[in-house]
């Protein structure tokens, strides 16, 4: 009998579910430093924002860092950090008006007009916004791409049947009758360097949040339609314009990326506050802390190998000080620490949120 060949072991099988779970790991940690890169741009963003005299500048670091903040949300939510509970009602206009800001630079490269018509909606509010921006972003992409130079995408807002209708029209060439059929079901795209999964994600985004998305016309001018349901309730913005202050604070921080180190550290300068930076736990016992500190926010990262004893040196040279502690770990905070802390901030985050969390433990001192 003749025997089969000796597979390497570098050849192995690997169990299909072993394959995909690696690819789900990796998966997350890529989003994870997505996050992370998104808090640093955001952060920048904000600064900037602040520093920007009103005007086409103040204008489009608003769009850039509405457009950083939807990413850093979608991000977070991917790998658990946002339920996305937080979500706020926002005007249908509004959405429409900032999908519309968002692609204007890649229209106008291209050499292509984007207008918004609407009869209606200035007073309509809707749940789940975000999504409703990252579809109209992606149907708007999509346009643009596939429009001649001097054409013209229109985004139009109506009503059909007590619900909001969004539509995308351009004037390309159009969509084939035998891929219009599929082209909500299976990843299919002909726009150069595309995958064809924003439509099918589109689709899927809209179904769960009792929505549909469409084709109305398949050309000569393609025409998509997304129905959106309304919101009875309004509410206000989930992200205030006018900074925090924190006048006179003086805040420890421990942190070994130089990047988000120094966003925090003008985040929290630009405040007010006085900082005092280190990159590890050694670093604890060559500065002077006598003079008193009203915060420490901590990485976990730097402390990971002995995060009580790093905390327990803070407490000999700094006494009863307020930690604050940022950590990426899924499982949250660790529980040697669960008394040693009075704030959590998961991985990634905004400095919005450093920023309240502090003013908090300074309102309660």
């Amino acid at each position: 009998m003749k025997r089969a060949p000796l597979r390497p072991v570098s050849e192995s099988p690997v169990p299909e579910a072993e394959n995909a779970g690696a690819a789900q790991r990796d998966l997350a940690a890529a989003l994870h430093e997505v996050g992370n890169a998104l808090t640093v741009v955001l952060g920048w963003l904000d600064i900037a924002r602040g520093r920007a005299d009103d005007g086409p500048a103040r204008d489009a670091l608003e769009v850039a860092a509405s457009y950083a903040r939807l990413g850093h949300g979608m991000a977070r939510r991917a790998i658990g950090s946002d339920d996305g509970s937080s979500d706020v009602e926002k005007s249908a206009a509004a959405l429409a008006r900032a999908a519309v800001l968002g692609v204007t630079p890649a229209a106008e490269r291209k050499g292509v007009g984007v207008h918004f018509e609407t009869n209606t909606g200035l007073d309509d509010w809707v749940a789940d916004g975000d999504a409703v921006v990252r579809i109209l972003l992606n149907l708007l992409l999509n346009a643009v791409a596939f429009s001649p130079a001097g054409g013209v995408v229109t985004l139009s807002l109506g009503e059909t049947d007590g619900s909001l209708a969004f539509r995308v029209s351009d004037e390309g060439p159009g969509i084939e009758p035998e891929r219009a059929v599929s082209l909500f079901l299976a990843p299919d795209s002909t726009r150069p360097g595309g995958t064809g999964i924003g439509l099918v994600h589109s689709a899927a985004v809209a179904r769960e949040r009792g929505g549909e998305l469409g084709l109305a016309r398949s050309g000569p001018g393609a025409c998509f339609e997304l129905i959106w349901p309304k919101s009875d309730t309004k509410s206000g913005a989930r992200h205030p314009t006018l900074p925090a202050r924190l006048e006179g604070a003086r805040v420890l921080v421990l942190e070994d990326d130089p990047a988000v180190l120094g966003l925090i550290e003008l985040a929290l300068e630009t405040r007010g506050a006085r900082v005092v930076s280190i990159s590890s736990a050694d670093d604890l016992s060559s500065f002077d802390l006598r003079a008193g500190l009203s915060a420490a926010l901590f990485d976990l990262s730097p402390i990971a190998s002995d995060p009580t004893g790093a905390l327990g040196t803070l407490r000999q040279r700094a006494g009863d000080v307020p930690v604050v502690l940022i950590s990426g770990s899924p499982t949250g905070v660790p529980e040697p620490l669960q008394d040693e802390i009075q704030a959590w901030i998961r991985k990634p985050f905004e400095m919005g949120e450093v920023i309240e969390v502090l003013r908090g433990l300074l309102v309660r001192r």
